[in-house]
């Protein structure tokens, strides 16, 4: 990378959430200009607040993304309403109309990225008994999230080539590690709670370490072979969730319970509990629903040989490292 490029700033989207907080924090620690894209500079972690440069904007306000697109390196686009449980029209609002807004912005700025990082997800797949590679056609969900996320990704390849913009998309698996809700939420059913398995837990949970998708994504803004190009991202190894929900009760010292359900119980409990939530449009999410299913009960596993293939760092920590800063900085955040 040339001087000019390291002059110019790196824009993150989303750097108030988890994904983009790391991304973040790894760039500043290279030493790269950072800007970031947040609605509120409060919600920021002191540390990226006295590190960068910060645009105050809305995706779903198009006339306030101008000066965090302008004359910027790379653009890492994070952001995403990831909800287990909201309406529709919010999903789409922040997942697909911001998408497009940015992607104006960056038509009327009247100076390309070099490179446009989109992360998606493997929801796209729809749930697929078996794993996928990059191959599969991707099926709308039938949930907000994923099937948003689908339709971003449509609209990012429908638009990127009239704009000469070159872009790479990638789709995680489950991100896990410091600061993820998903850890947080886990976390606290298996301390004192009630955690839902299914099928045993044999299904594989598609462990992701933030740190590990973090390098995936500095490759993939940087290498040429990555360029309009879609790929799958989790850890190497696979890991069950029984093996998983094992781990990080036993690292926190959990007393919570853990339920083992078989898939189309829990389905229909599911089905059940979440219909009258959906009926009366409540906004406060059911104990269990049919996507809590889908992600406990539906191989998340998908093939990692593309990334493999093109030599990008995957799995650089390890899965016993990573269940380990991930249980330290859930004892830590959460005491008992």
């Amino acid at each position: 990378m040339n001087s000019m490029h390291q002059n110019r700033p790196v824009l993150v989207t989303g750097a108030t959430g988890f994904i983009g907080s790391h991304l973040a924090d790894r760039l500043i620690s290279e030493g790269r200009p950072v800007r970031l894209l947040v609605r509120d500079p409060a919600r920021l972690r002191i540390p990226l607040r006295l590190s960068t440069q910060i645009a105050i904007g809305d995706l779903e306000e198009p006339e306030t993304l101008a000066d965090a697109v302008r004359n910027v390196d790379l653009i890492f686009h994070c952001a995403a309403n990831v909800r287990t449980w909201d309406r529709r029209g919010h999903y789409e609002s922040t997942n697909i109309h911001g998408l497009d807004h940015l992607l104006d912005a960056i038509e009327k700025s009247g100076s390309l990225p070099r490179r446009f990082v989109h992360v998606s997800t493997v929801d796209v797949y729809g749930f697929p008994k078996e794993p996928c590679s990059e191959d599969c056609p991707p099926k709308a969900p039938g949930f907000g999230y994923g099937d948003s996320k689908l339709q971003g990704e449509n609209l990012l390849r429908r638009r990127a080539p009239s704009l000469g913009l070159p872009f790479v998309i990638l789709r995680p698996t489950n991100v896990m590690g410091p600061r993820s809700p998903f850890i947080e939420r886990i976390g606290q059913e298996l301390r004192s709670g009630l955690m839902l398995r299914i099928d045993g837990g044999n299904i594989d949970s598609g462990f992701l370490y933030v740190d590990n998708l973090v390098d995936v994504l500095l490759w993939a803004a940087e290498d040429a072979r990555a360029v309009h190009e879609t790929f799958n991202v989790r850890d190497p190894v696979a890991i069950g969730w029984r093996q998983f929900l094992r781990d990080f009760k036993t690292g926190i010292q959990g007393k919570g319970m853990i339920l083992n359900l078989p898939y189309g119980v829990a389905e229909l409990a599911a089905t059940v509990l979440e219909s009258p939530y959906r009926w009366l449009n409540i906004e406060h999410e059911p104990l269990l629903h049919r996507l809590i299913v889908r992600i406990f009960g539906r191989s998340c596993g998908h093939s990692v040989d593309k990334l493999q293939a093109v030599g990008a760092p995957i799995g650089k920590v390890s899965y016993p490292e990573a269940m380990q800063r991930s249980v330290d900085w859930f004892l830590q955040h959460f005491p008992q």
